[in-house]
């Protein structure tokens, strides 16, 4: 009984047991809830063990601590990087004894990324020794070059791990930017070029991408990439996660770059213009991952995560608070432009590679472009204005809608860029009022003319949306003709009981007639009112007027209790008409 009941004992009470947890056969359901709580947390913390990742955070602070409070920049710089380069060695250490001793490869993951992560905040502990000691910092650099390559190296050989060459190459060359890029601004401060100390940041942003790029080849390749790496880590996470890291940790580093480096500005808010180089290659490698193992789930990912990078554009209103904003208003118009322009760009290339709904992106980027990004002065002194931008979408709207004269989608494309153009030329022109107001009716005509030529559901939605905007107009005429005694609103509502009427004759819809009855009506309350100083409409008998209106619906509805409508429907049944009759459909 004995054995057969330690047998059938309950697998949660035997992880229980495993993890000394204390249990009893009579434990209330809220202890035992409490108790299974508690196992899985511990089995959390046994299965992901996430206390390297902690002891790495730990010790980056404390060094930075001591290194505030040491002496000068040499004392400050020595603390730092040497302190950083021992807890590396040490990690590496461990990163090896754990493979090769203890095989616990789940562990020496998160160990393999700690080291990455502790080489990375070595190479930030001597930017004060770049600008105030050249020497010191050059010895700095090529120590931490060594220190990187023979921690690396040494990591994969005693651990037997192939990273392969393209991975191998772009892990490199990510260091080599950490390093070097502050060498070289250093000396741009030391010697007072504040040109290319001020885009710093942005130089170490887009060298960083610059690394990222040698990824192509591998990422294309996917999944055999990684064959036969000597782990049992499997493709993306290896090593796709370590680049991950590293890349957050480079987007956080160019906003300590530009502290440290042309510090000018507001540096204390984090400027997330300089993540758009970054970005923008992020995006290029998934979109060439998906075209290279032929997945369309992640090249659509890579079209539909473009628009993304406008947000590295919304600091400052649209501008920078980067000490570059004079050379971005001179030669790209202020961030916003130039997160439109990758944007663009990004549209551009993935339609040349073929994905699917990028073209798309291309006039949608490019109205973006012209009707709210500032352009650059240079190109203004050449004439260039945003509407010219414009009327470039709508003529490429027009090529396409020509090649597919079926599609009503086309042609609500090309009216849309037309209508855009029109408001941005009122924008530039400073004549808003008048080129909006024909941006206006320039839209509800083509609502009404794609509503009456083709009968698709959208066909449906433009004639709905084109009575609502029709109904709204006349609303808002009547509103100028009593609050100001304009007369113009009088001649448009006429105008449009007329366009309305026949055009409930030309798409045979009820709905169209009673659009047509209410601008009607509204004509003649225009005209009354217009009218109301004159001798004749003083003259008018509004009692007897009322009384003969009266008198007329009362014989109406008289000559309907007395079947007399009923008797002419059955006359009309009963002839023989000699060709069919177009009848009303109901709705608009």
């Amino acid at each position: 009984m004995g054995i057969e009941g330690d047998r059938e004992q309950d697998p949660e009470q035997r992880e229980l047991s495993v993890l000394d947890m204390p249990s009893t056969e009579k434990a209330s359901s809220n202890g035992r809830t409490e108790a299974q709580s508690n196992a899985s947390f511990a089995r959390f913390l046994y299965t992901q063990n996430p206390f390297y990742l902690i002891s790495c955070l730990l010790v980056i602070y404390g060094c930075q601590s001591l290194a505030i409070s040491s002496g000068d920049v040499l004392a400050k710089s020595v603390t730092m990087t040497g302190g950083l380069a021992m807890y590396t060695v040490l990690m590496s250490f461990v990163c090896i004894a754990v493979v090769r001793i203890a095989k616990v490869w789940q562990d020496a993951r998160s160990i393999f990324i700690v080291v990455l992560i502790s080489l990375a905040a070595m190479t930030t502990g001597f930017d004060e020794l770049c600008i105030s000691n050249r020497e010191a910092a050059m010895g700095f650099s090529l120590g931490s070059i060594a220190l990187v390559v023979i921690v690396l190296e040494s990591v994969k050989r005693f651990t037997r791990l192939r990273l392969g060459f393209w991975y191998s190459i772009a892990l490199y060359a990510h260091f080599a930017v950490l390093i070097g890029i502050p060498n070289g601004l250093g000396y741009a401060v030391a010697s007072r070029n504040d040109a290319i100390a001020n885009w710093g940041a942005m130089q170490f942003s887009m060298a960083i991408a610059a690394a990222l790029l040698l990824l192509t080849p591998a990422v294309r390749r996917g999944i055999d990439s990684t064959k036969e790496n000597g782990t049992p880590w499997s493709w993306p996470l290896f090593p796709l996660a370590a680049f991950f890291v590293l890349i957050v940790l480079a987007g956080i580093r160019a906003h300590a770059v530009w502290m440290s480096f042309g510090f000018y500005g507001v540096a204390s808010n984090f400027e997330p213009f300089l993540l758009l180089p970054i970005g923008a290659v992020v995006l290029f490698l998934i979109a060439e991952c998906g075209l290279g193992t032929g997945n369309e789930s992640i090249q659509r990912a890579a079209v539909f995560s473009t628009p993304g990078l406008l947000l590295c554009g919304l600091s400052n209103h649209g501008d920078t608070w980067l000490p570059i904003r004079a050379d971005l208003q001179l030669y790209l118009g202020s961030s916003w432009t130039a997160c439109l322009s990758v944007c663009l760009v990004m549209y551009a290339w993935l339609s040349f590679r073929g994905v699917r709904y990028a073209p798309l992106g291309i006039p949608s980027a490019l109205l973006l472009l012209s009707g709210t990004a500032e352009l650059p002065r240079a190109a203004e002194a050449y004439g260039l204005e945003s509407w010219m931008i414009a009327a470039v979408v709508s003529g490429l709207a027009l090529g396409v809608t020509l090649r597919n004269l079926d599609s009503d989608w086309a042609w609500l494309a090309f009216a849309a860029s037309v209508a855009m153009t029109l408001v941005i030329v009122g924008e530039d022109y400073d004549q808003q009022f008048v080129w909006r107001l024909g941006a206006g009716v320039f839209s509800i005509l083509s609502m009404l003319i794609l509503g009456a030529v083709f009968d698709t559901p959208l066909a449906t939605w433009l004639r709905h949306g084109a009575a609502s905007l029709v109904i709204i107009g006349s609303a808002f005429s009547c509103v100028e003709s009593l609050a100001r005694d304009q007369t113009w609103p009088l001649g448009s509502a006429a105008l449009v009981a007329c366009v309305t009427f026949g055009y409930a004759s030309l798409v045979r819809r009820s709905g169209w007639l009673l659009v047509s009855a209410i601008h009607t009506i509204a004509f003649v309350l225009l005209l009354g009112w217009s009218s109301r100083d004159a001798t004749t409409w003083r003259l008018f008998n509004w009692p007897i007027a009322s009384g003969l209106a009266c008198l007329g619906v009362g014989l109406a509805i008289t000559t309907s209790k007395a079947g007399v409508y009923q008797q002419f429907r059955e006359r009309r049944s009963n002839r023989q008409p000699t060709e069919p009759k177009r009848r009303f459909r109901p709705g608009l």
